[in-house]
């Protein structure tokens, strides 16, 4: 692990060096005013999606263990500087472990973030496939009444239930359980209170609507880790809140304890002051939701406004929010972290895919001006010569030049008498642009000028 680390020195010292040599060329690795601006979109969009996932991250166990990661790996390059070889070895031997780790640890949260950017694909796939047909505005309003009344009449009678309204993420792997029941009825108010009664064999665990329709009963979810929840919340807010972190699905749920109605939402949970709430935001999230373009927006923005003021949700809205609020100050240093981020990847991908690099082309020595010179009756002898030049140049920009798109020539026209001359080299490369020439052999050529009647 030593060597490893060794080598990881050793690479970042060559990547530095490497990377101060491309910058110091200039426009040979920055490119003209398009290609600038093309890299300036590259870098703001790489630091708006590192920006989306650290905010996915942020106030979770992967953010601490990120935190953890980072603190490991700095005191191993300085205890590797410093030659400390007991804690070294014992650092090293930990980032190995947490190499194996890592992507275990963070499945729930990379799912949750493939997830969260499958459902803001601004409708370009559709997220079923034509499978089902989508249930007209008349089905949804019967569905949210049937859940409205239902949950009413539990919460008054302290009768627990969890009800899970599927939407556009498919949660075909709650059907495959072995203890799950398969029912596929028409959806009412009676059937739910049916199901959650206390007798029946049913009531344990949760109800799965689909299209309009109950799909399942006694489905059994994954409870959510979210620290954030009040521990006063038990296993049916938990398993709430880990249903609609596996998609976009909302979880309806009746405390047992509080007779509290609450709404479970990408990973949060929200309780509602009574059920003329919930259907409020039953309405607002099925029926609104493809108009405003998100949940969260329809949530807290124009429709609670509207909802305020049409009476149907108490002045404060929701009751009791169970999520954590980034401050302005931690969003303000998690985009400049992004940003640097951004940077440091786009510097990287540019110095290791497409480096700066000096590559030698022999080019045919030519003429110009002999025009002029003749004008002046004057005629020049030059023998067959060749030049060796070297032009820098990025990576893959050098596929398309050849020996044909470099031109060497010496000039005529500011010639003004007969008499043997040394006239520099000059190196043109047509064509293409962000070339330059490093260096050509030889840089003169001595020619014979004289005057062809005295010859």
């Amino acid at each position: 692990m030593r060597m490893v680390m060794s080598d990881v020195f050793s690479n970042l010292g060559d990547f530095f060096t490497q990377l101060f040599s491309s910058i110091s060329s200039g426009i040979v690795f920055f490119g003209g005013p398009f290609d600038m601006v093309l890299n300036l979109v590259d870098i703001v969009v790489t630091t708006l999606v590192v920006y989306y996932i650290l905010r996915l991250m942020a106030d979770t166990r992967a953010w601490q263990l990120l935190r953890g990661i980072i603190l490991i790996l700095t005191l191993t390059l300085l205890c590797e500087l410093l030659g400390l070889e007991t804690i070294g070895y014992i650092l090293n031997n930990s980032i190995s472990v947490l190499a194996i780790a890592f992507v275990v640890v963070f499945q729930p949260e990379l799912r949750r973030a493939l997830e969260t950017v499958g459902r803001n694909t601004f409708h370009l796939l559709p997220s079923r496939l034509g499978l089902d047909e989508e249930i007209g505005s008349a089905s949804i309003h019967k569905t949210i009444e049937a859940i409205v009344i239902a949950c009413e009449r539990m919460a008054a009678t302290y009768t627990g239930a969890l009800i899970i309204i599927e939407r556009s993420t498919r949660l075909g792997e709650l059907l495959t359980q072995e203890n799950v029941v398969t029912l596929d009825s028409n959806l009412s108010a009676t059937t739910l209170m049916q199901i959650f009664y206390k007798g029946s064999p049913l009531h344990d665990g949760a109800v799965l609507i689909r299209n309009g329709r109950i799909q399942a009963a006694r489905c059994h979810v994954p409870l959510s880790d979210n620290y954030h929840l009040r521990r006063d919340y038990g296993t049916r807010h938990r398993a709430a809140v880990g249903v609609s972190e596996m998609g976009d699905a909302i979880a309806v749920v009746v405390s047992e304890e509080r007779g509290a109605i609450s709404v479970a939402l990408d990973g949060r949970l929200f309780t509602l002051e009574n059920a003329d709430a919930l259907r409020t935001l039953l309405h607002k999230l099925m029926t609104t939701e493809k108009k405003t373009g998100g949940v969260i927006s329809s949530l807290f923005g124009r429709n609670r406004r509207l909802a305020q003021e049409e009476g149907e949700l108490p002045e404060d809205g929701i009751g009791d929010v169970e999520t954590p609020r980034i401050p302005k100050r931690r969003k303000r240093w998690l985009m400049i972290a992004s940003f640097a981020i951004a940077v440091f990847v786009w510097l990287f991908v540019q110095t290791t895919t497409n480096p700066v690099e000096t590559r030698a082309y022999t080019v045919q020595l030519e003429s110009r001006g002999a025009e002029v010179l003749r004008d002046k009756g004057l005629s020049a002898q030059m023998p067959v010569s060749t030049v060796t030049v070297d032009v820098r140049g990025r990576l893959k920009s050098f596929a398309s030049l050849s020996s044909l798109d470099i031109e060497a020539y010496i000039d005529f026209s500011q010639i003004e008498e007969a008499a043997v001359q040394t006239l520099d080299i000059q190196i043109e490369i047509d064509a293409l642009m962000h070339f330059e020439v490093v260096s050509k052999k030889p840089t003169t050529q001595t020619v014979n000028i004289y005057t062809p009647s005295g010859g």
